[in-house]
């Protein structure tokens, strides 16, 4: 009996320790994130890794931690990593865990900048019916620890869990492209080398 009860701790201080060692800490925040999740829609599970984690701030104020994840990634050069993300096929997500509150129209602001700085003029008036609801998503005050998960699927499915309540999907590739270029885009509003450090050669 007391060999049986050793095993059983010994293997979930194993099972615990394994747990521990598939987080990863985003240092200026603290933010932990996994290192591999599976992503459910339309039927179809999608099996995605960490390719990298950052923070994003504002002036001196830290204000979330970010992971992104790619379906199936490769050891690959930074700008081949960067054409990667940026093109439409394999699933991709990002999660942000907010380190401070925010209200709504600061969030809202910050979208709505980002799609300015990463679309052209003409660009920027076909996506506007789908940004103006993608930025409607984001109506509640923001709180820390608050989470928001956005997701790219194949054919330039945009899908928005906001705060655990999931929204509407949104589908263009343009528009999927535009979004994720806030971070992956030359003029990222983070240090977007970190988000490819683990799949960079």
């Amino acid at each position: 009996m007391k060999t049986f009860i050793i095993a059983a701790v010994c293997f979930c201080m194993g099972t615990l320790y394994v747990n521990a060692q598939d987080k990863v800490t985003e240092p200026s925040t603290g933010k932990q994130f996994d290192s591999k999740v599976v992503v459910s829609y339309d039927g179809t599970n999608y099996a995605l890794q960490l390719t990298g984690v950052t923070v994003r701030k504002k002036l001196v104020f830290k204000v979330y931690g970010m992971a992104h994840y790619m379906q199936e990634p490769t050891t690959m050069s930074m700008e081949n990593a960067f054409q990667t993300i940026l093109t439409d096929g394999k699933s991709k997500q990002i999660i942000m865990d907010f380190a401070r509150d925010v209200d709504p129209q600061k969030i809202q602001g910050a979208y709505r900048d980002g799609f300015k700085e990463n679309a052209s003029e003409e660009d920027l008036k076909k996506l506007q019916p789908m940004i103006d609801q993608f930025v409607g998503f984001f109506a509640k005050d923001v709180k820390e620890n608050d989470q928001f998960i956005l997701r790219w699927l194949p054919g330039g499915t945009i899908v928005a869990i906001v705060q655990g309540e999931q929204k509407p999907a949104v589908k263009g590739e343009l528009f999927a492209r535009t979004l994720w270029s806030i971070w992956f885009g030359e003029e990222s509003i983070v240090d977007r080398e970190d988000l490819v450090s683990r799949i960079v050669k």
